[in-house]
């Protein structure tokens, strides 16, 4: 009986020691695009030529999770990006900067060598800035103080002592509410930037 005990304390013991080799940190990097939706056509009511089609959003972004060694508790951690687009046509340049800071939620029912699982993120705080200019002079430059976004998306990668690459890709509903345009040229919009995004990834873990 007393062997049967000994056994079964260090069984536990060595399950809750495997359990907190898997509480994880993650730092990570990332650079993505953002495929909007968005119509510039309105941005720009006073230029001369027609708005140019849309084009992706690109820029950088980084990660923070953490992960809790207990079964279904999904990650939670905070996501950074500074994204941005420039498009031209007929003389007619549109350039769009915005940054995103957004909380994470991420689930992993495959966590091994590799990892699979859906990602939530909701966004805290936002900057926006999206200008027209028409033959070198500004017609619009546009920002948000109201603005919303949330992303559902579907990651996966590779890992490998402590370090990991992967990729993400998903939704992003994104949304600048009652944006003004402080030349005055251009009523107040609703510019909706929503789209599907895409994400490769590099992290390292502890």
């Amino acid at each position: 009986m007393k062997k049967i005990l000994s056994l079964l304390s260090v069984t536990i013991v060595s399950i809750l020691l495997s359990s907190q080799a898997h509480a994880l940190f993650e730092a990570r990097v990332s650079y993505g695009l953002l495929a909007t939706n968005a119509d510039l056509g309105p941005l720009c009511p006073t230029c001369s030529a027609p708005a140019p089609s849309i084009v992706p959003t690109y820029g950088l972004g980084a990660d923070a999770i953490l992960t809790l060694p207990i079964p279904l508790i999904p990650g939670v951690g905070i996501r950074y990006e500074n994204m941005g687009l420039t498009a031209g046509s007929g003389g007619v340049d549109f350039k769009a900067d915005y940054t995103r800071t957004a909380l994470i939620l991420n689930w992993r029912p495959i966590d091994n060598f590799i990892y699979l699982g859906p990602i939530l993120t909701y966004g805290i705080s936002h900057t926006t800035k999206l200008k027209a200019e028409d033959g070198g002079v500004k017609k619009a430059d546009f920002s948000a103080d109201s603005v919303k976004s949330y992303s559902v998306g579907l990651e996966g990668g590779l890992k490998l002592i402590g370090f990991s690459v992967g990729a993400e890709i998903g939704y992003l509903d994104f949304r600048w509410n009652d944006a003004k345009d402080s030349t005055g040229n251009a009523p107040t919009q609703d510019i909706n930037m929503s789209g599907t995004y895409a994400k490769f990834i590099l992290g390292f873990s502890i």
